[in-house]
């Protein structure tokens, strides 16, 4: 049943309803293969009154490309059939809908049909073939380009970003003018409810309008009143917060464009969500849909080993679930999973890989009531579960650790730097000729099922220029990658060796974990959206080793299992000590004062990783642990390390 909410058009960009929304029937409903949520708590006190406390579901489509994309109207019936099937109060396109003309009028007139409440974003390629915001006026039934929508205790901001006036503007206008801006604050001033904006181009993050430092801004200024900001245009699925308000890109319904011979890469199937305003709970939903690379992907064609290429994290087809509780700060997005788990034919395989800085984990000045960090090693490795570890500064503890866990391992010495631990057989543990024992070692790990993983371990070396220099803002972005050499060098070696190639080449029958302390931070965690959300430094750098552990098809696990790169899914794991210790020569890490309570919230960047390939391997959880059972935060030296572990819990396919 499509409720009618009989809007208003205004003159000066408002359009308001005059009838109160009656009751939905049903909440919930699933529109897609893989779906979940994302939660957001609303403002309880800018709800207009008890009477308007009942859910409000949108259904969102952007860049679907009506005259552009070859099967463009195929995708829309398809997002207009499934919205049939919810109960929706509106219907949200969010620009790049359709060439405004009379050869594609069917695209506007199919949507306006479907339901009796539409909301119309322009975007920038409605201008193509000279085509003008009139056009768009006509062709959707518009009044205005940005405008305000009531409905019921939920209040929509509609934005143009497609204004001209940028000094640096190039291609495609991108920018929202003094007048549109003035008018936006007036309206946020002037909300009584909670307010969802909405928008073609991005206001932070990837491919974001010339001004979004200005908007993003204004916006922090009215956050309290800000739900969530929405918009298309970029072609990926990424959420990033700036000064507390969060900022959503929704997928293409389409495709994701790579330019070239290729132009676009296609979705198999369309892909669209629904955004749910539930103001009794203080919650908004956003249903998730998933789908796969029709023909090329961006990977196949070499994209991402171009310079300006967005991230591999957020080039994905799908529109991923998430969880987010902002009074809280905790987020949760769920991972896109290519095909849905079968308990029956998947089994669960959790992968460690730690640095225990194992020199000093039986010195007794980090001996606790009684307890060596030896033994506060074993006790965090057997509270996560782990079943495979990799470890690295193990130097004498591997047999103790062994016996511990009753695990088999592989080292190549008594005191050597690397171990690999396991639950489950090893085989295969010979050495890799020509490399060195230090950094690299491996060994197949045999499932109680017959399945197989060849697991390396390795370690890149802390020489040249140290990772603490990103922080050093002398530094320019050029030369901290640069500084990353030695270990690209290093790394390139291992990726050569005849084992390594030979056991890639078989990924698809027995999938490979790389694993292991790199001494470096990644590509994937310093980007325009973590420029834009003020993280990681600030810092775009395109590392040498990361990008070749993606060209080489390895999937950073824990970036995969955590897209949005937000305060609480910054990964890092050096270091754990905090800002009330300093090492002292043949004194280890020792108090700055004298009775100190140190502040141990001085990690700041990520350096280790568990890579993975092959297709019936797939990442579905990812996790790092910086603090013992005894503790509920990240302490030390409670914690025995300066490295924190990661945890990777991977579903498998059966053979």
């Amino acid at each position: 049943m499509h409720i009618a909410f009989q809007p208003k058009f205004y003159r000066g960009g408002t359009m308001t309803n005059q009838t109160r929304r009656t009751a939905l029937k049903k909440i919930g409903a699933t529109i897609a293969a893989t779906c979940a949520s994302f939660s957001l708590p609303v403002p309880a006190q800018l709800f207009a009154s008890d009477n308007s406390k009942k859910p409000i579901r949108l259904g969102v489509i952007a860049d679907l490309h009506g005259g552009l994309a070859v099967d463009a109207e195929t995708r829309l019936d398809a997002f207009l059939e499934a919205m049939k099937e919810i109960e929706i109060d509106a219907l949200v396109q969010l620009g790049d809908f359709a060439f405004p003309n009379l050869k594609h009028q069917m695209f506007a007139d199919k949507f306006n049909a479907a339901h009796e409440n539409k909301i119309h974003v322009i975007g920038n390629h409605e201008f193509d073939f000279k085509l003008t915001r009139e056009d768009c006026f006509k062709a959707w039934g518009i009044e205005s380009a940005y405008y305000r929508r009531d409905l019921d205790s939920l209040r929509l901001i509609v934005l143009d970003g497609n204004e001209t006036g940028s000094p640096t503007q190039s291609g495609y206008p991108s920018f929202i003018g003094d007048k549109q801006k003035d008018w936006l604050e007036a309206e946020l001033k002037a909300a009584d409810r909670p307010v969802l904006i909405l928008s073609h181009q991005p206001l932070a993050g990837p491919s974001a309008i010339q001004n979004a430092t200005e908007i993003q801004e204004l916006f922090t200024s009215y956050r309290e009143k800000i739900l969530l900001c929405l918009n298309g245009h970029s072609h990926v699925d990424s959420l990033l917060q700036v000064d507390g308000v969060n900022y959503l890109h929704i997928n293409s319904a389409s495709y994701y464009w790579v330019g070239g011979e290729t132009r676009m890469t296609y979705y198999n199937n369309p892909l669209f969500t629904t955004l749910t305003i539930d103001p009794e709970k203080a919650l908004v939903t956003v249903e998730a849909s998933s789908s796969s690379w029709k023909g090329v992907s961006p990977t196949d064609i070499g994209y991402f080993d171009r310079d300006n290429a967005s991230s591999e994290t957020i080039v994905v087809p799908a529109i991923r679930g998430r969880e987010v509780n902002i009074q809280k700060n905790e987020v949760q997005t769920k991972p896109f999973i290519k095909e849905p788990g079968n308990s029956k034919t998947n089994r669960s395989l959790k992968v460690m890989t730690w640095n225990i800085w194992g020199r000093l984990n039986q010195d007794p000045r980090y001996t606790i009531d009684d307890e060596t960090a030896r033994k506060r090693t074993i006790d965090i490795i057997r509270q996560s579960g782990a079943d495979i570890i990799a470890m690295i500064e193990t130097y004498g503890s591997a047999a103790d650790i062994a016996n511990a866990l009753n695990f088999h391992h592989y080292t190549p010495s008594a005191g050597a730097n690397l171990c690999i631990f396991s639950r489950y057989p090893l085989t295969d543990i010979e050495p890799l000729a020509g490399l060195s024992s230090f950094s690299f070692i491996a060994a197949t790990v045999n499932l109680p099922d017959g399945q197989k993983v060849r697991v390396y371990d390795i370690w890149l070396t802390s020489g040249g220029r140290h990772v603490v220099e990103v922080k050093n803002k002398e530094l320019s972005d050029r030369d901290f990658c640069a500084g990353d050499d030695l270990r690209f060098d290093q790394l390139q070696k291992f990726l050569a060796h005849d084992d390594f190639q030979m056991r890639i080449a078989h990924s698809a029958d027995t999938p490979v974990i790389v694993a292991g302390d790199f001494n470096c931070v990644s590509h994937l965690d310093h980007t325009r959206g973590t420029r834009h959300s003020k993280l990681n430094q600030a810092r775009i750098l395109p590392i040498k080793v990361s990008r070749a552990m993606h060209k080489a098809g390895f999937s950073d696990t824990y970036r995969q299992s955590n897209p949005d790169i937000l305060e609480s899914t910054l990964g890092h794991t050096w270091t754990t000590v905090g800002m009330g210790y300093q090492y002292v020569s043949g004194q280890g890490f020792v108090p700055v004062k004298k009775n100190p309570e140190p502040e141990y919230r001085d990690p700041y960047a990520r350096i280790d990783y568990i890579y993975s390939m092959g297709s019936r391997l797939e990442a579905i959880h990812s996790t790092v642990i910086t603090h013992h059972p005894s503790q509920s935060e990240r302490s030390f030296p409670e914690f025995p390390s300066d490295h924190a572990a990661v945890l990777t819990e991977f579903r498998i396919r059966k053979l």
